[in-house]
């Protein structure tokens, strides 16, 4: 009679002993599979390729540089000459580097949140299309049906181009 009881007053509360609907996604799979994620980490490669290239230039002037100065058969009002030029070229040098890794920086931290809003908007939509409560990352389960997890169907919104 209790147990009847309880189960009244739950229906017409509008609870139920249903358990919540989970869904989970694998975020390693996001980072390995995605074609927007190795867009973004391309994008950034190329900008330290460029970089790269740009302070190599600066390295083999600086040694050019570092040979003409200690050879004996400079004047010294030559080598003075070389000297500044060796210290204006190492400042640029430094300044490029502190350039290059702020801008790399900034650049990969504008790419990660570009492509978390992007999970994560899609995580919500599959979340209200299908009624569940909560979106986890897979790997905090110590056991999971494989049904929950929606990896591929993020991966596959994520990758449309944005509307």
């Amino acid at each position: 009679m209790v147990v009847k009881l309880l189960l009244l007053f739950l229906s017409l509360t509008g609870l139920s002993l249903a358990q919540p609907k989970l869904a989970c996604i694998d975020t390693n799979r996001i980072l390995q599979e995605s074609k927007l994620v190795a867009s973004a980490q391309g994008e950034l490669r190329s900008k330290l390729v460029e970089y790269q290239g740009k302070l190599s230039q600066k390295e083999k002037r600086l040694e050019e540089l570092k040979k003409q100065i200690e050879s004996k058969a400079i004047s010294q009002k030559a080598k003075e000459e070389k000297i500044k030029e060796y210290q204006r070229i190492e400042a640029e040098w430094r300044e490029l580097q502190e350039k290059a890794q702020r801008e790399l920086a900034e650049m990969k931290q504008r790419l990660e949140n570009m492509v978390y809003n992007r999970v994560k908007e899609a995580a919500e939509r599959i979340a209200k299309e299908r009624g569940l409560v909560g979106i986890m990352d897979c790997g905090v389960f110590i056991y999971r049906d494989p049904d929950m997890d929606i990896t591929t169907e993020v991966i596959r919104m994520i990758d449309e181009p944005e509307r």
